[in-house]
């Protein structure tokens, strides 16, 4: 990749991660939200759609970023848990919820992430095409999920028992429904390692898609 190449991926970058906050408070691309941008990042407005043809191809940069983040949080949370001695020695219960927290404590998923996510899913549907860069970066993001559930299970002494994809995204739907419950019941996306989910029902999860070494 030559050196301009290298820049021009650097300012992009730059203006999806600058349109976060801004995209999951107004849920749309406006040429104010472009101006706001751009300024922040020290680009000429005109500059905007060369780098970026239409509001779709600006959208799926916003959220192959969010993508990437989530995935690096969480091989970072799971890189860094160790069960305990007495969770190891107790087994079963104990370590699959030290386990569930400490995902959980990785933030896998934030609120204005799930914002932008949903409404580029809802653009696409509203559509007859553009679906495929949203499937391609869902499905980017459930194999970097695979990837850090098998080296959770891995620390945990356990394997998937079925289907890896299938596992993890059971894990990834019912995480993210019950992430969003949690936020609209008011609570702190900070608290969420003290939710009904995390404390019961993911541990639960975590034990059924996996079975011994």
């Amino acid at each position: 990749m030559s050196r301009i190449e290298i820049q021009r991926q650097a300012v992009m970058a730059r203006l999806a991660t600058a349109a976060r906050v801004p995209l999951a408070e107004s849920g749309g691309v406006t040429p104010q939200l472009i101006d706001d941008i751009c300024r922040q990042v020290g680009v000429h407005p005109h500059s905007f759609r060369a780098l970026f043809p239409d509001d779709d191809a600006f959208l799926d940069a916003v959220t192959d970023g969010l993508v990437e983040d989530c995935a690096a949080r969480l091989r970072g949370g799971v890189a860094a848990f160790e069960p305990s001695e007495a969770a190891v020695t107790q087994g079963g219960p104990a370590a699959f919820a030290e386990a569930a927290v400490a995902l959980a404590d990785s933030w896998p998923l934030d609120r204005d992430g799930m914002l932008i996510r949903a409404d580029r899913r809802a653009r696409a549907l509203r559509r007859s095409d553009g679906g495929s860069a949203v499937l391609k970066a869902e499905k980017l993001f459930l194999d970097a999920l695979v990837d850090v559930h098998a080296d959770l299970m891995a620390k945990l002494g356990r394997r998937f028992a079925s289907s890896p994809v299938r596992s993890v995204r059971v894990i990834l739907d019912t995480y993210e429904r019950a992430f969003e419950t949690w936020l609209l019941t008011g609570a702190d996306a900070a608290d969420f390692h003290s939710s009904p989910y995390v404390q019961r029902t993911l541990p639960a999860l975590l034990e059924d898609i996996s079975v011994p070494v």
